[in-house]
Formats: C-alpha cells, sequence, structure tokens
C-alpha cells in the first residue's frame, strides 16, 4: 500500500517545479507592491500645504517630485528575469479559469510552514500562529479538506502547464 503513494523521481522534480514557479510568481507579485509603496512615499501639494499650515513655501530650487518620479521609472523600467514574468503570466491565466486553486497555491507556498508571532496590545501576551493546513484554510474561508483539494489539483493544472503532465480526464 505505502509504495503506491511514494512518488517517482520524475514526479518529485514536476512538483519542486511548480513550487518554483509558484515562488517566482509571489516574487514578481511582491516587486509590483514595492512599486506602490515607493510610489506613495514622495511629497504632495496638499501634503506640504498642511506641512506650512497653508502658507507656500519659499522654493528652495530643489524639487523631490523629479527624484522620485525617476526613482519609480528606473524601478519600473528594471528587467525582470524572463521566467518570473513567465510564471507571472502562466499563473495569471490560470487564474482567470480557476482563481481558488492559483490562491491555494500562493497561500501554500507563501504561508505554510511558517510562524508568526503577535502581541496581544491590552494583555501584553504573546500569541504564536503556526501556518498549518488549518490555518490556511481558515484564511481562505474554506475546510481544510477543500484547501488540500484545491493545492494539489492547483499543482496539477500548473504541473501540466509546465509540460510534466498530460491532461487528466475531468
Amino acid at each position: 500500500m505505502a509504495e503506491q503513494n511514494r512518488r517517482t523521481a520524475e514526479q518529485r522534480r514536476a512538483r519542486e517545479a511548480a513550487q518554483r514557479e509558484v515562488d517566482r510568481f509571489i516574487a514578481y507579485l511582491q516587486g509590483l507592491d514595492t512599486i506602490d509603496q515607493i510610489a506613495h512615499q514622495g511629497r504632495s501639494i496638499m501634503g506640504m500645504w498642511a506641512d506650512f499650515e497653508g502658507k507656500p513655501p519659499s522654493g528652495s530650487g530643489f524639487s523631490g517630485f523629479c527624484v522620485l518620479a525617476d526613482k519609480l521609472e528606473k524601478i519600473r523600467m528594471r528587467n525582470m528575469p524572463a521566467e518570473f514574468t513567465r510564471a507571472y503570466e502562466r499563473l495569471r491565466t490560470m487564474a482567470a479559469k480557476s482563481p481558488l486553486c492559483v490562491e491555494a497555491l500562493v497561500v501554500d507556498r507563501f504561508y505554510r510552514g511558517r510562524t508568526k508571532i503577535a502581541i496581544d496590545p491590552f494583555t501584553e501576551q504573546r500569541h504564536e500562529i503556526h501556518w498549518n493546513d488549518p490555518a490556511c484554510a481558515q484564511l481562505l474561508g474554506c475546510s481544510v479538506k477543500v484547501f488540500q483539494r484545491r493545492v494539489s489539483k492547483g499543482y496539477s493544472q500548473l504541473e501540466y502547464r509546465l509540460g510534466f503532465r498530460e491532461a487528466e480526464a475531468a
């Protein structure tokens, strides 16, 4: 019985390739998030107006706006490695057909197996949240079995897209 549940070397390679693909997708998304965070760091006209209590400041000849815009443009134009872009496109198109599976894959790779430590601000007690299957399922608002099914189905679909599997019957 145990022999039938063992994975072959080819199946392990396919799963590792699919996991790397999900990791690249997450890294690509985090890179996009960084651009948005930097975009909100610059000074705005309304912010300066509030800082100087409604009186426009005397100019120094320096404008921080062009520096921030230049920084953002450099980040936007940076060359992401091709495999990251391909991973993003692959999982984005996969999400168009089965968004719940892609969501489960991302939660699986990003959270599962990690521990988050939170301090209760009222009692100063330390709480550890271990991201196991029940915690990941709760995050997604589904049962543990449904989460595990979505992860399994998502990896199967991704392995097929990567060329490791043949099409399975529905």
